[in-house]
């Protein structure tokens, strides 16, 4: 954004214009005879003059190598917008340093994605949330005097869902099968678990073992 006085002006060489030109008649009449002449305009006619269309260039710029992705959200694209055009001005105010490497466009972008890359957490440092669901990864062996859990009515007992495409059986229905002969062939599976109890439970309308559990 530029700022002028209303009143500023420079001299411009400006050329005699043809006889179909635009208001050729005035035009003549400041020149003369003479086919080119040092004339003042206003800076700020002289600024449109030299930079206008600056704003497609930015557009075309942030264009190149954009982040927007396909959204719904009217909103979207402006938090899109903020990075593209901080990334094209840090490009063209590095372009205009000196002293450092000339890079193009497309190279300055790969290195600044690949620094926020390895500047973020390594796999190896990477730790789990703690809002994230616990993973059942242990199959509890039932016997026919296997016990209830005593904590069942404590507080923190939260249905969890498992992580996708996993399904395990459910515990109570192994836990009422105990001693009966049929041990674990054809039961039911579920994609639920308790995230305190670690055991996996089924949880639908008709069969809440869940709350069976923790509540009766």
């Amino acid at each position: 954004m530029t700022d002028h006085r209303l009143d500023a002006e420079l001299l411009r060489n400006r050329k005699r214009p043809g006889k179909k030109s635009t208001n050729v008649k005035r035009a003549r009449e400041a020149i003369g005879q003479d086919q080119q002449k040092e004339m003042p305009i206003p800076v700020c006619f002289d600024d449109y003059n030299h930079h206008m269309g600056g704003v497609d260039i930015a557009d075309q710029l942030c264009r190149y190598y954009d982040t927007q992705l396909t959204s719904f959200r009217t909103w979207w694209p402006m938090m899109f917008w903020g990075p593209d055009t901080m990334a094209t001005n840090t490009y063209l105010i590095y372009s205009d340093i000196e002293d450092l490497p000339p890079i193009s466009h497309k190279e300055f972008r790969l290195q600044c994605a690949w620094g926020l890359i390895l500047t973020g957490p390594s796999p190896q440092t990477k730790t789990r949330s703690q809002d994230a669901a616990p993973k059942p990864t242990k199959k509890v062996y039932i016997k026919s005097d296997t016990a209830l859990p005593l904590d069942r009515f404590g507080p923190g007992h939260m249905p969890i869902h498992l992580p996708p495409g996993k399904k395990l059986a459910c515990w109570l229905c192994r836990w009422k099968r105990r001693g009966d002969g049929r041990g674990s062939k054809d039961l039911p599976k579920t994609r639920w678990s308790c995230g305190r109890c670690d055991l996996p439970l089924r949880l639908f309308e008709d069969r809440n073992w869940f709350v069976e559990l923790h509540v009766s």
